[in-house]
Parts: structure tokens; sequence; C-alpha cells
């Protein structure tokens, strides 16, 4: 059982740590809200991951395996969104810091819906540890709910880093930087995601 248990982590934490879509919107957006009012992006994203694991679990995640033009629509459209992302934060460069707004929660909602990179989590996860000789649906519950504490902690830990950025560089001309990179990154994650 231990040995399921080191390899399970082994396996999770660098997938749901790793640089992404979400994760890159959350140290871009703590970096220029702060912790507080990132929350929301993280709940909408969180819900997501959730439902995901949960539809992947139970099997419905295989019809996007079965049709790779669905496959291709969703990661254009994910990239499309995360140039509209990052448009909000080269427009936020131009306001003052009081005046800009943070990804609200149907942001993170429709971001982590177009986010290939979790899909395959909880698809990696559930072939590698789900035993079909056991209660599966007691299984899909257990791993789900381990997934997303593990994908949410991660979560936290990039909000935070990105927030500590906006703490040690706290003036309107660093805000402003943080703006235009932010939104830079974010469409070389769209750009990535297009060739990957």
């Amino acid at each position: 059982m231990v040995e399921i248990i080191v390899s399970w982590f082994l396996t999770i934490i660098p997938l749901t740590i790793s640089p992404g879509p979400a994760n890159t919107m959350f140290a871009a957006t703590g970096a220029r809200f702060g912790l507080k009012n990132t929350l929301p992006l993280w709940m909408g994203i969180n819900l997501v991951c959730i439902m995901i694991s949960l539809l992947v679990g139970f099997g419905i995640g295989e019809v996007l395996f079965d049709y790779p033009i669905i496959q291709l629509i969703l990661k254009y459209l994910a990239s499309a969104f995360m140039i509209y992302l990052a448009i909000k934060f080269f427009k936020s460069a131009k306001l003052e810091k009081s005046e800009a707004k943070a990804p609200a929660f149907m942001d993170g909602v429709v971001l982590q819906l177009f986010n290939f990179k979790f899909l395959f989590i909880p698809v990696i996860m559930f072939s590698q540890f789900l035993n079909p000789e056991k209660v599966v649906w007691a299984q899909v519950l257990f791993l789900t709910l381990a997934l997303n504490v593990v994908n949410m902690s991660g979560h936290i830990l990039w909000i935070t880093a990105g927030d500590i950025i906006t703490r040690k560089f706290n003036s309107e001309k660093a805000y402003k930087i943080q703006g235009y990179f932010f939104g830079f990154v974010l469409i070389l994650v769209a750009v990535w995601m297009v060739l990957r």
C-alpha cells in the first residue's frame, strides 16, 4: 500500500505543479492582485478540476480520445481564451493599480474547461491507479479527492509565489511591467498550446 501511495505522489505532484495554463494564470493573477483577489479564479478552476476528474473517472473522458477533432477544436479555443486573458493583462497594465480587476470565477471555469494539460492528469491517474477488481465508484471518488487536494494546494503555491513577487516589487511602474510581462507569458502559453 505504501508503494502505491508513493508512486501516486511521484506521478501526480510533478503533473499538477508544473507550469501550464492554470498555474501560469495563478502566478500572474497572484502577482497582480494578491491571494485574496485571486480566490474567485481559484474556485472556478478547481470546481472544473473536480468535475473533469469525476467525468474522466467514470469514463466520459473517452469521448475526447475517440474523436480527435474535438481535441483539436478545444485546443484552439483554449489558445484563443489564453490570448483573451493576455489582452486583459495588457489592458490592466495601462490602468492605475486600483482600477484593474482580477479575473473572476467564470474566467477560471472557462480557462479550465479548455485546459488540456489538466485533462490528461486524471486520465493518467485513473489508468495507473484505478483497480477494476475493487469498487470503482469509491476509488473514483477517493482518487478525485486526493488529486484535487494536491492540485488546489499547488495552485495556492503558484498564487502565493506571484503574490510574493508583488510584495517585492510594489510600485506603479513595477505593476505596469508585471501586466505586460504576464500578458506576454500568457501569449507564449497560448502559442505553446497550439504547437504541441
